[in-house]
């Protein structure tokens, strides 16, 4: 039996990064669900400050080639749509309390934005309501979606009979 013993944070994080020129931040979740892992690159991008929430890390800090300032989030959305709803609302009270113009919110938002991103899952009765809802937020924030490139499906069932396009990238035209 081999034994390992724990490694630390930093080196894991260069392990996953490829070298040691990488900032990051964690937010644990609950019980180890929900976890997010931010990085970024420390001669590309400057970190100030951060926020955490269920759900979701905020990352202010300066594009360093461009001298803009910009903002990324790292979301995970939960499955159940009152979840859904109180990260949206907090996602868009930390964009309307910031100065900053330039946002990227990207990860797993858990939500289609219409019927023919979902395949093989039936149908459940708040699917139009959360579809609404999520097109509100995107509107209400000003957001672009990045179009894909490759595939159309980001989550698939292990044996291929269900798909959904979950996972998104949302910018400001900035």
């Amino acid at each position: 039996m081999c034994v390992r013993k724990k490694q630390k944070p930093n080196a894991i994080c260069f392990s996953l990064w490829g070298d040691n020129i990488v900032g990051w931040i964690h937010n644990k979740g609950d019980d180890g669900s929900g976890s997010l892992l931010s990085l970024w690159h420390k001669e590309v991008f400057s970190y100030e400050y951060h926020l955490m929430g269920k759900g979701f890390i905020i990352v202010y800090g300066q594009h360093l080639k461009s001298s803009s300032r910009c903002v990324v989030v790292n979301v995970y959305s939960p499955c159940a749509l009152s979840g859904k709803k109180t990260l949206w609302e907090e996602l868009s009270n930390a964009k309307l309390a910031s100065q900053e113009s330039a946002w990227c919110f990207c990860d797993d938002f858990n939500v289609v934005r219409s019927r023919s991103e979902r395949k093989g899952i039936r149908d459940r009765g708040d699917q139009s309501s959360e579809i609404k809802d999520f097109i509100s937020f995107i509107e209400s924030n000003s957001l672009i979606e990045l179009p894909l490139v490759g595939k159309n499906f980001m989550w698939f069932k292990t044996n291929g009979t269900t798909k959904s396009r979950i996972d998104r990238v949302l910018v400001t035209k900035e």
